[in-house]
């Protein structure tokens, strides 16, 4: 089988509302869509949506390796490749990254092993182009055993508490059990507002998860967790600086939110650092799993199971990506060890041109997922 077609089409979702974060204010995201076309009119499709301060590499990055790549793979037998993928459903970490380092580069592309974000495109492309083959969902290649369903967290954008209390009803109104807010980058009292708000308005029973995305420093993460813990936060995403692992060991000791690792497991160096932590005595309870920023989905789905081997919970977010993104990442946290935790998925209502209609909107605060072959959509172009 080969691949007859390679196209690159550039992306742009517009936020209905600017989305603050700790580390930067969104008016939009952009990237690129792969299609890859085989013999057989099978089109498999990757998605990358760059987002360097969460730690990929930045847009004009992605396209010119995407680029690159996907030349050399027109007129190639992707037998091979296709191969290599489905071997490393069990196979190591070490084996699976040096997959995800390699896999283009054998047919002549970049040097740069940390393009994550283009990896993570040409590689779902790739995933979803054997699923076709197979006649499978995607999630199957991961998991015999994958669900049909994953559990979604909201996550609450708006400025004020009154605001943020009408989204909080709403998300619970519409079926969702666990809600996010996000943290940091204001004054202590204006997040105690904010969760306040929350909490009153979704009722004791909903589970409401804070992201400060490396927003305090170790002080200031301290002093503010012992202070919002009163809310009942489900976990705390990132209190500290990403680049500094064992602050977030030290807090996690000192506070009694349960804490997870998120921007901390984007670089090499720590990532390193983490497997070294996370043996006996994890310094995060729960780690935050990003496909586009871990650099595709199969290293993404190694990191929870051996996050399962050390007694650490996982679930899988997007780095605000499109749907065609969105959707490789769903069939992954289908076929997680656990769905204990709501994947962070349902984000599509933040943009104001999310394509209509697709299969990937949460319904009662879960993604349903077909057994149609890939990712169980086709997308209307034009």
């Amino acid at each position: 089988m080969r691949i007859t077609h390679a196209t690159l089409t550039p992306l742009r979702l517009d936020f209905a509302r600017p989305l603050r974060t700790a580390r930067a204010t969104y008016a939009a995201r952009e990237g690129w869509l792969v299609r890859l076309v085989d013999e057989s009119g099978h089109v498999g499709r990757g998605e990358a949506m760059p987002l360097p301060e969460f730690g990929t590499e930045s847009l004009s990055e992605t396209e010119r390796a995407l680029r690159q790549w996907s030349a050399t793979l027109v007129g190639q037998p992707v037998s091979d490749s296709l191969d290599a993928i489905a071997s490393t459903r069990s196979g190591d970490l070490a084996r699976v990254e040096r997959w995800g380092g390699a896999r283009v580069r054998a047919q002549g592309s970049a040097a740069d092993p940390r393009l994550p974000a283009a990896e993570h495109a040409l590689e779902q492309a790739l995933l979803e182009l054997l699923a076709l083959r197979r006649g499978i969902p995607l999630r199957q290649l991961f998991a015999d055993a994958a669900r049909s369903e994953v559990r979604v967290n909201a996550l609450l954008g708006a400025a004020t508490p009154d605001a943020l209390a009408d989204e909080a009803r709403r998300a619970v109104a519409e079926g969702f059990d666990t809600l996010k807010v996000k943290v940091a980058g204001r004054s202590l009292g204006e997040d105690d507002a904010r969760v306040c708000a929350v909490r009153e308005a979704a009722g004791p029973s909903a589970r409401i998860r804070l992201d400060a995305n490396g927003g305090w420093s170790e002080p200031e993460a301290i002093h503010a967790l012992r202070s919002l813990h009163r809310y009942s936060p489900e976990l705390v995403e990132q209190p500290t600086p990403a680049e500094d692992w064992a602050a977030l060991g030290r807090v996690a000791q000192a506070v009694p939110c349960p804490i997870a690792a998120d921007e901390s497991l984007a670089s090499p160096e720590w990532r390193r650092h983490v497997w070294a932590s996370a043996e006996g005595n994890p310094s995060a309870s729960a780690w935050v799993l990003k496909p586009m920023v871990l650099g595709g989905l199969l290293v993404t789905l190694e990191w929870a199971r051996q996050a399962e081997r050390r007694g650490v919970r996982t679930f899988v977010t997007s780095s605000l990506d499109g749907v065609i993104a969105r959707a490789g990442a769903a069939h992954l946290a289908a076929a997680l060890p656990s769905g204990e935790l709501a994947s962070g998925l349902a984000v599509g209502r933040l943009f104001t041109n999310e394509p209509p209609g697709h299969p990937y909107q949460p319904v009662a605060g879960r993604i349903h997922l077909s057994g149609a072959p890939g990712i169980g959509w086709e997308e209307q172009q034009g």
